[in-house]
């Protein structure tokens, strides 16, 4: 952004203070322009966005208000549309539409939102809106809801699970204010496998970890939802290897033994399924190509190299700490991403 008083290109400049938002004051790491001839600073609308974000994330964490894309699923695991959702919960008319394309909902109607995610707890709302639903409606809700519980029941019931766990916690600090999604991390694989190639597990544990944490630098959000943890080689998934083999299991991803000549073995990545663009918005489609730009033609030890520059690798490192995003995103790629 030019000064609007010297007509000069300005710097971005990130320093830590606070933002007030529904009364409550929250940290954050507030981004403003400088002019340095006349000192005056000045935001544009992406710096805005930035600033905000921070904190609105911080109370949607605090008081347990679930983000857009989780009352989207909420709603879509029951087939119905965000008028009928607002319905059933005694919102008006274009509420939950409204809170899907990202208005902050109130505390109460945040919990009541999250709590229908229980096909139990839907069914005693549809059951609550019977007098005006109609007993067809009411009747092809709840058995919706009811096939939900059965297939929860067996996968609970079933000793020898036929898929690999991963943690999936509420979003907050620690993941990018995101669930887990396996469909983008695996369409991150493929386009690092198409764009920068010799995903060796080193290196790709590094690609995706600036990729979630530029992201989150950028919008607020991470691009996948997961939690990075500083250990010896670097900053890495924190079930990067339960991850791998998830995404083996799934389909999305194969791996090639490279041998050396000391009969040592390394593995590297290739991703079985083509590139979804459609998959991430805009803004995300612009950090994967900053990323792939980055590191494209670095050997693994360039990359690790590179990551342990990082204050988030730095002051974690010793004791395997989680990431914060929060706290370090602002900092990631220092001096080396525009």
């Amino acid at each position: 952004m030019n000064s609007p008083i010297t007509g000069k290109k300005m710097k971005i400049v990130r320093e830590a203070d606070t933002l007030t938002f529904r009364k409550e004051t929250f940290p954050v790491v507030y981004h403003y322009y400088l002019c340095e001839d006349s000192g005056e600073r000045f935001t544009d609308e992406q710096l805005d966005t930035v600033n905000m974000v921070q904190v609105t994330n911080q109370y949607r964490e605090k008081y347990g208000i679930p983000f857009p894309e989780e009352m989207r699923q909420i709603r879509q695991q029951y087939g119905i549309s965000a008028s009928k959702m607002s319905e059933i919960l005694g919102l008006g008319a274009n509420t939950y539409r409204l809170y899907e394309s990202g208005e902050m909902p109130t505390v109460a109607n945040g919990r009541l939102i999250l709590s229908v995610r229980d096909p139990e707890e839907f069914i005693k709302q549809v059951t609550a809106s019977s007098h005006f639903l109609g007993e067809r409606e009411v009747n092809k809700l709840i058995a919706k809801a009811k096939t939900l519980l059965d297939e929860r029941n067996i996968v609970a019931r079933d000793e020898h699970p036929k898929q690999i766990e991963l943690r999936n916690d509420p979003p907050g600090s620690f993941n990018g204010y995101r669930r887990l999604s396996l469909t983008r991390i695996s369409n991150a694989i493929a386009y690092f496998d198409e764009h920068i190639g010799d995903l060796y597990k080193t290196k790709l544990n590094k690609l995706l970890f600036y990729m979630d944490f530029l992201a989150y630098q950028k919008h607020g959000r991470s691009i996948s939802g997961l939690p990075y943890r500083a250990i010896p080689f670097g900053p890495v998934p924190a079930e990067y290897g339960r991850l791998y083999v998830r995404l083996q299991d799934d389909g999305k991803i194969s791996v090639e033994e490279k041998y050396r000549k000391d009969d040592s073995c390394s593995e590297i990545y290739h991703a079985d399924v083509p590139f979804d663009g459609d998959e991430f918005s805009e803004g995300e489609l612009q950090v994967l190509q900053s990323v792939a730009k980055l590191f494209n033609g670095k050997s693994t030890g360039e990359v690790k190299d590179l990551s342990h520059e990082e204050p988030a690798w730095k002051e974690n490192k010793d004791e395997r700490q989680l990431i914060s995003y929060q706290q370090y995103a602002f900092w990631v790629g220092a001096g080396l991403i525009d």
